[in-house]
């Protein structure tokens, strides 16, 4: 396990702490302004790490689903939408882009490749540091993006000020 840990330190200390704390701090002033639906959008393992983030900010109280969820709402003016893209470029996710875009809903973008054609929609991005892996595929780039939004989620509920008992109250009882 030791080089996998290894390579997220690596992806840690490269990674440009101004875009996430931007980040951090454009997604807490939506999302304490007023209510918002809130739209993930992603695809293979890459949508894993962001199935998770949604179903924690549920957890927080928030109105959020992941795209091909049943309850996905119509994107307005207000709504936000996440999407995790390694490459910035697959297909389905930047055609979702775009019509959200037309919409008005504003994009929180997690992506190695900033300037893709995703990219071009995104009101905010966190690039994710590109490394060279010992990994199968883009395995270290679904790992970081993991690690990544727990960090987004723990600093939402610290700036937010939000009570982890009642968070921890939202989290569901069928296990």
């Amino acid at each position: 396990m030791k080089p996998i840990l290894d390579e997220m330190n690596m992806m840690v200390d490269s990674l440009f702490e101004i875009e996430v704390e931007s980040y951090i701090d454009l997604l807490t002033e939506r999302l304490s302004s007023q209510p918002r639906d809130i739209i993930g959008l992603a695809a293979g393992r890459m949508g894993y790490s962001l199935r998770a983030f949604i179903m924690r900010l549920n957890h927080l109280g928030f109105n959020a689903s992941m795209i091909g969820d049943t309850n996905v709402p119509r994107v307005r003016q207000n709504s936000i939408l996440f999407i995790n893209s390694s490459s910035g470029e697959t297909p389905s996710i930047l055609l979702f882009a775009e019509q959200a875009k037309k919409e008005q809903g504003e994009i929180f973008l997690t992506t190695c490749n900033k300037d893709s054609s995703i990219g071009k929609h995104a009101n905010s991005i966190i690039q994710i540091p590109t490394i060279e892996s010992v990994q199968l595929m883009k395995s270290p780039y679904e790992q970081f993006s993991m690690l990544l939004y727990d960090y987004i989620i723990f600093r939402l509920v610290e700036t937010l000020g939000l009570d982890e008992e009642k968070v921890s109250s939202n989290h569901s009882i069928l296990e």
